[in-house]
């Protein structure tokens, strides 16, 4: 067995992508099934368990399988290889921010606490027309960083600028100097009606940092 047979059993069952992962060392035994494959493996990571590119044996004579835990496999599939999703909230009346993030790669959540991840926090001047600025905030300075990175809130912070010189806000996620969302979509509280409008905004968010 081996990872592109892997991706080709999970595209067979309507998945895009798939991985070999460790089976459970619980699980029991497989008996009575109508059917059993063995010798499965692809030379292509593109292709279903169909293909000519891939080989799937019958197992055996007995019509099916009868395998012991160490010789069953498991795969897990999923759809999109990585995913960042940032969120952003903001209590208006004391300026308290929180920015979740969810980091998923090959459908796992990955852990962010020992991961050089950091926030950088901001704020949006929305201009005439589709047009808008936007600029980062200096910890002390406009903000200030409210405890460690968690699970249930992520990042937050406080801002302790003047409300007046920005319209909203927004927070981006780094893992050393590269951005994670470089295609922000809900990681601000600019209003829902310019977003509807100016669909540019969200798209090109990073492309007007100052």
């Amino acid at each position: 067995f081996n990872g592109p047979a892997a991706g080709a059993i999970c595209r067979y069952l309507g998945f895009r992508h798939g991985k070999q992962i460790t089976a459970d060392k619980k699980m029991k035994p497989i008996s009575d099934l109508p059917f059993g494959k063995t010798n499965v493996y692809c030379y292509h990571d593109d292709t279903l368990i169909t293909s000519p590119s891939c080989n799937a044996d019958d197992y055996g004579q007995l019509g099916w399988p009868l395998c012991t835990p160490e010789e069953q496999i498991a795969v897990q599939c999923f759809d999109e290889m990585w995913r960042v999703d940032v969120g952003f909230n903001m209590v208006e009346r004391n300026g308290k921010m929180s920015c979740p993030v969810k980091v998923l790669k090959e459908g796992g959540e990955m852990k962010l606490k020992n991961m050089d991840v950091h926030v950088k926090w901001g704020g949006v001047h929305l201009l005439a027309g589709d047009d808008y600025e936007t600029e980062y905030f200096e910890e002390g300075v406009h903000v200030v960083s409210k405890g460690k990175f968690s699970k249930k809130k992520g990042f937050r912070a406080r801002f302790i600028g003047n409300k007046m010189d920005y319209d909203c806000y927004f927070c981006d996620i780094y893992m050393g100097d590269h951005i994670m969302n470089p295609w922000p979509d809900k990681n601000h509280n600019c209003p829902t009606d310019y977003n509807d409008e100016n669909g540019d905004m969200n798209d090109n968010m990073n492309n007007n940092m100052s």
